[in-house]
């Protein structure tokens, strides 16, 4: 944190609006705070995976088609974090009622599905979990028959390891059977840059790159995380790297699907010399 500030920042706003002579220290100062904040940031960057980090979450089928009625229909979820290597992640299931539209449902847990992958600086820890979404009431009938009938409904998965937590919030979508979301499918990743098992340099510009496959059209957003050092760029297909430890590294590259909310992911580790 800052530390030592002359003044606060609605000091500073007063002290530029009664006075003209303070306006060049004013916006110094408030300069200053702003690189201090900046500077902070870069110490706990978002694609650095130094703690327990939820990464994404994937559902199958992508998009739920709607049940008849009297009838049931079933969603699996993976949810998925890295780490550093050695921790112990446990999952469990909690209602998230904080939005008016879509009301939250019950994941149940399945705590034989926990798998750890051993990548070369990091843990990958996926977990499964099942949400049966039916017998649908007339009031979600009637949404489903409405024009653009869609059905919305809320997950919550909390991820903990040791004091660490992470919730991974999101939505199910139902559909109108039949419709052309209920055939939504999963988009793909494939990590170009840097190839798996590469030796690479330890500069600022190693390039990120990969592509990403959509089955339907939708807007996709691209994550990349990283073992080490900061990219550039965390959310373009192509960015730049600058790993700070030698050694293996792992690289991840997710990408979610914003209309579909579907999920993928692909880890490579490499050697930083």
């Amino acid at each position: 944190m800052t530390s030592n500030r002359p003044c606060s920042i609605m000091q500073q706003f007063m002290l530029f609006k009664s006075r003209n002579k303070y306006l060049t220290i004013c916006f110094y100062t408030i300069f200053s705070t702003l690189i201090g904040s900046c500077n902070e940031d870069d110490s706990m960057r978002v694609e650095r995976i130094d703690k327990l980090r939820a990464i994404g979450l994937a559902s199958n089928p992508v998009v739920l088609s709607a049940p008849a009625p009297g009838s049931s229909g079933t969603v699996e979820l993976t949810a998925f974090a890295a780490l550093p290597a050695g921790s112990t992640v446990t999952a469990t299931s909690f209602l998230d009622d904080a939005s008016a539209y879509a009301p939250p449902v019950t994941v149940v847990m399945d705590s034989t599905s926990e798998s750890t992958q051993q990548l070369g600086a990091l843990d990958l820890y996926s977990v499964k979990g099942t949400v049966t979404v039916g017998p649908l009431t007339p009031e979600q009938q009637a949404i489903l028959a409405a024009p653009s009938g869609k059905l919305t409904l809320r997950y919550g998965i909390r991820l903990e390891a040791g004091e660490e937590s992470e919730d991974i919030v999101g939505n199910i979508l139902v559909y109108p059977a039949g419709s052309e979301e209920s055939a939504y499918q999963a988009v793909s990743v494939s990590v170009a840059e840097p190839v798996a098992n590469a030796t690479i340099g330890a500069g600022p510009d190693q390039v990120l790159s990969g592509t990403v496959i959509k089955p339907q059209s939708e807007n996709v957003k691209v994550s990349w995380f990283v073992s080490s050092g900061k990219v550039t760029n965390r959310r373009a297909k192509e960015t730049k790297w600058e790993p700070q430890s030698s050694g293996t590294q792992t690289v991840i590259m997710t990408a979610r699907g914003m209309k579909s909310g579907s999920f993928a992911l692909q880890a490579v580790d490499v050697t930083v010399e």
